[in-house]
């Protein structure tokens, strides 16, 4: 298992897209902090998370090609003809993709915090806040790395790179829309009643699109984090045991 962890590692390094996409993230940091500061946007915690709705993108077009790659060129049939077992090359996938995210948000958050601290700077109490947000981040970014796993290990379509990022916008746009819904007011005609408004909130819960735009702090909805913790874990597992199972019986050509 290590080893193939390792190699596979060692191969996304190598992979040029993906240096680009970390490069595209170190300046989309930079950047932004230029923005938040040419536009007077004050505090740091803001600036921070403003990299998930964005990284979901990336993630979507770096993880997808990456694995897609890896099955056309015929890597998954060579790692099962040397011996790895199907639950050892899909969990070596999974964590490789889940690593690489990680290091992509640390690659937008240091830029982003070094130059924020200088612009905008900040207090104890929102640095408390920001680190208790990015810690609940990790559940939300295996949540969007174990779907992209199961998808692109599934499915072999040459559209699925396309047809990945079309999904993230699609739902992003969704949850979006639900929680603006969940925002009219109960005086407005529009207002959204139970048990409708429960759903529109369960679906929030429950989506990794919909867990980090509650995440970001940007939204209507507000839950507590250990609730965000629990979806994006249990969203997590679901999508393991189910690509898992899907991928065990999968025809390899």
């Amino acid at each position: 298992m290590r080893r193939l962890i390792s190699a596979d590692l060692s191969r996304l390094w190598q992979w040029g897209p993906f240096r680009l996409g970390g490069a595209f993230m170190a300046v989309y940091g930079i950047c932004n902090s230029l923005a938040h500061f040419y536009f007077g946007e004050e505090g740091l915690e803001g600036l921070a998370l403003d990299f998930i709705i964005m990284l979901a993108y990336v993630q979507a077009i770096i993880a997808v090609g990456f694995i897609h790659e890896d099955h056309s060129s015929g890597g998954l049939k060579n790692k099962l003809a040397v011996g790895h077992s199907r639950g050892t090359v899909y969990m070596s996938h999974l964590l490789v993709q889940y690593l690489a995210g990680l290091i992509y948000a640390g690659l937008y958050i240091l830029p982003a915090l070094l130059l924020g601290q200088l612009l905008l700077g900040g207090t104890a109490l929102q640095a408390a806040g920001l680190l208790a947000r990015l810690g609940c981040y990790t559940a939300v970014l295996l949540s969007f790395t174990a779907i992209y796993t199961l998808i692109s290990l599934l499915i072999s379509g040459n559209w699925i790179r396309v047809g990945s990022f079309v999904g993230v916008f699609l739902l992003l746009r969704l949850c979006t829309r639900l929680d603006y819904g969940l925002a009219i007011p109960e005086t407005a005609p529009a207002y959204v009643r139970e048990p409708i408004r429960r759903l529109y909130g369960l679906i929030l819960d429950v989506t990794p699109a919909g867990e980090a735009i509650q995440l970001m702090g940007t939204g209507f909805r507000q839950p507590e984090l250990w609730v965000l913790w629990v979806s994006a874990l249990g969203v997590a597992f679901l999508a393991v045991i189910c690509g898992l199972a899907g991928f065990l019986r999968k025809d390899i050509k």
